[in-house]
């Protein structure tokens, strides 16, 4: 069987706005160190980790500020710190109390 080369798309990669993940200790402090804002540490480390990110605004600052992620690089201490705050759920818990049956009556998920 042939191998994939199989790449991890960020599609919401800044956490979808979510305040906690940008005002994170380890990310302000890696900001703060590289004269950046906490969005751009979290996109530095997705493209360092070898992913596809998608960042998404209308907004001009922003958007250059997405751009402007290439001039310094994390340190392998730095991407296993930011690798450790991965709590295995996504933005959104799947285990939340009602979530399932909330799905299943938005969403077509059988035939």
């Amino acid at each position: 069987m042939d191998q994939y080369d199989v790449k991890l798309e960020a599609y919401y990669p800044l956490g979808h706005g979510n305040l906690e993940l940008l005002g994170n200790p380890v990310i302000a402090g890696l900001a703060e160190k590289y004269q950046k804002n906490p969005g751009q540490i979290i996109l530095r480390f997705e493209i360092q980790e070898g992913w596809i990110v998608l960042p998404k605004s209308t907004n001009p600052e922003r958007i250059a500020g997405n751009i402007n992620i290439f001039d310094f690089a994390l340190s392998e201490d730095e991407m296993e710190r930011l690798r450790g705050l991965d709590t295995g759920k996504g933005s959104h818990d799947p285990e939340e109390p009602g979530k399932a049956e909330w799905l299943l009556e938005n969403f077509k998920v059988h035939d």
